[in-house]
């Protein structure tokens, strides 16, 4: 099968999947803010979002045999860095993770580096509660992260990736560096608050 066809194939699919995609999203939407509760975690945000069908034919095109495992994207961003370890046990219980596809972007940076930090994977529907009304393997891409760190990704994705006449200026990139690790701090900063609170 040639990469016209494979692309076509990969459309199709699409196509066919794209109302069960959608439903697996609205519940992910609504039944995460509770498991998230059951779990201990009080204080987060949740958004699923479908990737839309020119955005998925752009990914399969740059590689038509390579499956696309993030038509279903999930992000849960919590408010304290110390609960992002109860969310990733949650989000295990609930999917199956594909191990190989972990990436912890905060073990990218070196000791002295500071940026862009987030946990993502991808998981895949196990065909039971509380999802039992999808079946098994469907995967999605999932990431955790911070409310920070979301801030932060988000901003640098829409400054560092604009068009751009010239080199990076220097300056710039300084000041982005120094923005991650105020960033970062005043996660920490947040977690120490929270705890000598709960400790009075």
């Amino acid at each position: 099968m040639d990469d016209e066809e494979l692309v076509k194939e990969a459309l199709r699919g699409y196509d066919r999947s794209l109302l069960e995609y959608r439903a697996l999203r609205d519940a992910l939407e609504n039944e995460l803010p509770q498991q998230l509760k059951q779990w201990g975690v009080l204080d987060f945000r949740v958004e699923a979002r479908v990737k839309r069908r020119g955005s998925f034919e752009q990914k399969v095109r740059r590689d038509p045999a390579k499956p696309v495992h993030d038509t279903l994207g999930l992000r849960i961003m919590a408010f304290f860095r110390s609960d992002l370890t109860q969310v990733e046990r949650m989000t295990r219980r609930l999917f199956e993770v594909v191990e190989e596809s972990y990436i912890d972007k905060g073990n990218l940076l070196g000791d002295e580096s500071f940026g862009y930090r987030s946990v993502q994977f991808v998981g895949l529907t196990r065909g039971a509660e509380p999802f039992s009304e999808f079946p098994a393997g469907l995967p999605v891409e999932i990431q955790i992260r911070t409310m920070l760190e979301h801030v932060w990704a988000e901003v640098e994705h829409d400054f560092r990736y604009k068009p751009q006449s010239g080199a990076p200026d220097p300056e710039i990139n300084r000041r982005f560096a120094l923005t991650a690790a105020l960033l970062e701090q005043a996660d920490r900063n947040l977690d120490d608050i929270r705890r000598e609170m709960e400790e009075r």
